[in-house]
């Protein structure tokens, strides 16, 4: 998880820690500016054993060694001196790849998306980085109180011209770590009927899945079946336009995450 020790990137570290936790994982808290690496003001960030024992998974007064022997958990927080984060991001993903990236991001539209591009995608795009990108001023499903996800409603729309078996193999490990058994995932196929792919869906007991076929234009479908559906979370493929004029216009990621509002998990196109 990047952090600029904004409240937007508090966000986002508690729905890295709360993955962290479920997964066993080692999470990694990564900070990039123009400070020296001494002088990075981790004090303004919320401690990891304060909140672990905040959620009650740790007691009050638990050693720093109880995070490790206790939850299985490693934690380590790095700090990249660059001016651009879009480039110390990514220079230290290619160095230790992730799993999952997890960060906060802005929304930009026009000119200012031209000069000043989405860093959560940019990188997301650099690093093909499996990426749960949560917007400013978009609701999570991380309880930041208690550390618990829930999410009930998964709107996957995947590109229809590629092998989904990479996506839904990630999804199949990843998602119930996010909910409940009454898990609702949605497969939105955008394309017109006759060139859609009956999808092979995980068959099991902890999560419905469906699949749908629409035709019409993307963005446009991909918002209304979200908000038909009430979906938390979106899933699409990483799409990042590289010229300047579609870059003002915005790439699909970032014109739904524009419309919507709601976190986004960015599966790179292999």
């Amino acid at each position: 998880v990047t952090t600029d020790f904004s409240q937007e990137s508090r966000d986002a570290f508690f729905h890295a820690l709360a993955f962290a936790v479920r997964k066993q994982a080692r999470l990694t808290l990564l900070h990039t500016g123009s400070e020296s690496r001494h002088s990075v003001p981790w004090d303004r960030f919320p401690g990891i054993r304060e909140t672990l024992a905040g959620w009650g998974l740790l007691p009050q007064d638990a050693p720093r060694s109880a995070v490790a022997d206790r939850l299985n958990l490693g934690v380590a927080k790095m700090a990249m001196r660059d001016d651009d984060p879009r480039q110390g991001i990514t220079e230290y993903l290619r160095q230790h790849p992730t799993d999952l990236l997890v960060m906060a991001t802005e929304g930009r539209t026009g000119l200012a998306r031209l000069l000043n591009p989405s860093v959560a995608e940019t990188v997301s795009y650099r690093t093909n980085s499996h990426t749960l990108m949560l917007p400013k001023g978009g609701r999570g499903f991380v309880d930041a109180k208690t550390g618990k996800p829930e999410v009930k409603r998964v709107l996957c729309a995947l590109d229809p011209d590629r092998d989904p078996r990479h996506a839904l193999g990630f999804l199949r490990q990843w998602l119930p770590a996010l909910g409940g058994p009454e898990m609702e995932v949605l497969m939105l196929q955008v394309c017109d009927p006759e060139d859609a792919t009956e999808l092979a869906l995980p068959q099991n007991g902890s999560l419905n899945w469906r699949q749908e076929i629409q035709a019409g234009e993307p963005v446009a479908t991909i918002v209304s079946a979200a908000r038909r559906m009430k979906a938390e979370l979106l899933v699409m493929t990483t799409h990042s336009p590289l010229r300047p004029m579609a870059r003002m216009r915005g790439s699909r990621t970032d014109k739904v995450l524009r419309d919507l509002r709601v976190p986004l998990l960015s599966i790179p196109i292999l």
